[in-house]
């Protein structure tokens, strides 16, 4: 949770930013959070993954109309940095269209092209509330995606990285060619599959970040997670590289930080970093209790 928060901050000041954009405004690079941080309202990436945090904890399946309404009371009051698609289904589940109906109204009125990555951004927390379980992972981390997202590529990129944050939090390193095996045994789009096998032993350059054809693309997103994974255990080194390779840099950010948070744990996160953002105590009496209710 606090890698989520570590990320998605560090990157926001650059979102959308060429590598070389980057490094023009930010000689040496972007290294540090900014320090205004700590008076605005969290962006989408953090704020969605606490909400769907609370969600989990309502109850021990998640609700997708509950979801939805805590989506709706957030986009209604706070909405900072809310992703074009996500607004748009948001907008008709506050019209009344229901739950598990208006993601897949906007995908198809979309000609079903859509696969954004504002699923796979938020997705960590179902790692850790069922990190113990890989059916209920699954499941829940399907219906976490689908109350925005129905794309297929959507649904499975998130079920992917959380199979690598759950298994890396019980200590195990997960072999991605088997992981891409299991994708394409049990409904995954070839896709999925294929961007997993690409993420074995890639560079940041080999994922080309600010390639603004697909820089918020899902697959991009969770393929910047499967190299994190892959990297040691720096949190703010792997950090610092995902943020100045350009692209959807907050994104991006958000994702890598929570697949360096399983590794590292609170103490390898920079704590001149978390002192910029506010109401992480919060963040951490969430992770607490799904790690009990996990128990």
């Amino acid at each position: 949770m606090l890698g989520v928060a570590a990320g998605n901050a560090l990157g926001l000041p650059v979102e959308g930013h060429s590598r070389r954009a980057v490094w023009a405004r930010f000689p040496g690079g972007l290294r540090e959070v900014a320090i205004a941080e700590r008076e605005c309202p969290w962006d989408d990436d953090l704020a969605q993954t606490a909400i769907l945090a609370e969600a989990l904890l309502a109850g021990d399946e998640l609700d997708l109309t509950d979801l939805a309404v805590r989506l709706v009371r957030w986009a209604d009051g706070n909405g900072r940095g809310i992703g074009n698609l996500t607004h748009r289904v948001i907008a008709k589940l506050a019209s009344g269209t229901p739950a598990g109906a208006a993601a897949r109204l906007v995908w198809e009125g979309a000609g079903r092209g859509l696969a954004g990555n504002g699923a796979v951004m938020r997705c960590a927390p179902v790692a850790l509330r069922w990190r113990e379980s890989g059916r209920r992972l699954i499941e829940e981390t399907k219906k976490s995606a689908l109350v925005t997202h129905y794309d297929p590529r959507c649904v499975w990129s998130a079920v992917a990285l959380n199979g690598v944050i759950a298994l890396s939090l019980v200590g195990v390193s997960p072999d991605l060619e088997q992981l891409a095996a299991l994708l394409d045994g049990t409904g995954a789009p070839a896709e999925v599959g294929t961007a997993v096998r690409r993420a074995q032993g890639c560079s940041l350059q080999d994922l080309d970040l600010d390639n603004q054809t697909d820089m918020g693309y899902t697959l991009k997103a969770m393929q910047v997670g499967l190299w994190a994974f892959q990297q040691e255990s720096d949190f703010e080194r792997v950090l610092v590289e995902v943020i100045n390779a350009g692209g959807d840099t907050d994104t991006n950010g958000a994702v890598a930080g929570a697949v360096m948070g399983s590794h590292v744990g609170q103490a390898g996160i920079p704590p001149r970093w978390l002192d910029n953002i506010r109401d992480t105590d919060y963040l951490i009496h969430l992770a607490d209790r799904m790690f009990e209710a996990a128990g």
